[in-house]
């Protein structure tokens, strides 16, 4: 059984496409009785070419149908869950938050079985620009507002589910800082990226809070919006001395990868 050439993971920000050595998918083997066996798919890259090797032998459990899923990162959890870090400061830290599964349902076969991974999360890139009155050597601490920091997965279908949490559930993400260069070297554009769980935004909810020295600035949404699964989400911000102002860019672009 393989698993397929699954590279949609965010490697770069720029195209999101390339595995890493080392890198570690969850497998779960569901068979007709109901057996659980899970696996850990360990990523080795040659030549552009990903392998994947299970650190076990897969085997299919009796002639019944199973099921087979798959999911990114590997967290050493069952697959209907999953923790939104709200350590993303780091690309690792990043990568890590990039939620990703696929399921296969079907009879047990010796034909290869292709396990397309999806995006399951929302990814929010911000370009900020600061005030003449800042020092251009001045340090910024970005966050993304995220609602909930654990999001499910129904174990039949991978549909997520909505769960109704109590207070406390709710996050602030550390944001991971960037910049984009041109062909000379020159930075043209300063900017912090963040995945969040797919939710949706009143106009006036707070949304992206920088932390300057002791000063917290905070921006809050300009209009309603629903945040999608594997949906890529661009804004601009200026900060001033005493005021963030938060602009939309885009809204409908696919995940990196």
């Amino acid at each position: 059984i393989t698993a397929g050439s699954v590279q949609t993971r965010v490697n770069t920000l720029g195209t999101g496409d390339v595995w890493e050595n080392g890198d570690e998918l969850y497998l779960c083997r569901i068979s007709g009785d109901n057996e659980w066996a899970e696996y850990s798919l360990t990523a080795t890259v040659a030549d552009e070419v990903t392998t994947w090797t299970p650190d076990k032998k897969l085997y299919w459990d009796g002639k019944d149908a199973h099921t087979l899923v798959a999911s990114y990162p590997n967290m050493n959890l069952l697959f209907q869950n999953f923790q939104i870090s709200s350590e993303q400061n780091t690309l690792s830290g990043l990568k890590e938050a990039d939620c990703m599964n696929a399921m296969w349902k079907g009879t047990p076969t010796t034909e290869p079985i292709n396990l397309t991974l999806k995006h399951r999360l929302s990814m929010v890139t911000v370009t900020y620009t600061l005030a003449e009155e800042f020092e251009p050597t001045v340090e910024i601490t970005p966050e993304v507002y995220c609602y909930t920091q654990y999001v499910f997965f129904n174990v039949h279908t991978l549909e997520r589910q909505d769960v109704a949490w109590e207070e406390g559930y709710d996050i602030w993400v550390k944001a991971y800082k960037h910049e984009e260069v041109d062909a000379d070297g020159n930075v043209v554009a300063k900017k912090f990226t963040a995945i969040v769980s797919p939710d949706a935004y009143a106009a006036g909810d707070e949304f992206i809070r920088v932390t300057i020295g002791d000063q917290v600035l905070t921006a809050k949404m300009q209009e309603d919006i629903t945040f999608a699964e594997g949906t890529h989400y661009t804004f601009d911000l200026k900060v001033g001395k005493d005021k963030v102002t938060l602009t939309p860019t885009t809204t409908d672009t696919d995940f990196p990868g």
